[in-house]
């Protein structure tokens, strides 16, 4: 599993709270320069394929590992990443009797401790990882001002 910081660098997860339909993974971003620690929320969205086995629970966090509903370990099997801040994780149970495929959402939830960059040394690595087509647009949206 992936958690971005807002800089745009990938983060460690260091410790998970379990909660009833999800958890929370306490984050720190890996630029030293940055030094960004947050929250970051993850919550079962909804089914894609219901379980053959009687199950109550959709899914749940173990460390930093997603369960099916049955106690099965789950597999991300693709991520649809809409922001930085947020993603759609699609899982598919690895108990084949249960067949439980299901939608887990991972989203930023606050800060513990903020960034030491800069607005415009995060601005910078924003535009980094924007696509081609993206920085032109920016380039002519700036162009305005």
């Amino acid at each position: 599993m992936r958690v971005f910081c807002k800089c745009g660098e990938r983060a460690v997860i260091s410790r998970s709270t379990i909660l009833e339909d999800g958890g929370e993974l306490s984050c720190s971003c890996r630029d030293a320069d940055c030094g960004h620690s947050f929250i970051t929320a993850i919550n079962y969205k909804h089914a894609l394929c219901n379980s053959t086995i009687n199950i109550t629970v959709g899914a749940s966090m173990a460390g930093n590992k997603i369960h099916c509903g049955c106690g099965e370990r789950a597999v991300i099997k693709k991520t649809n990443r809409l922001s930085n801040d947020c993603a759609d994780l699609y899982c598919e149970c690895k108990n084949r009797e249960c067949g439980h495929n299901f939608v887990m959402s991972l989203y930023f939830s606050h800060t513990l401790s903020p960034s030491a960059k800069s607005t415009e040394n995060l601005a910078i690595h924003l535009i980094r990882v924007l696509s081609p087509q993206g920085r032109t647009s920016l380039k002519q949206q700036l162009a305005l001002f």
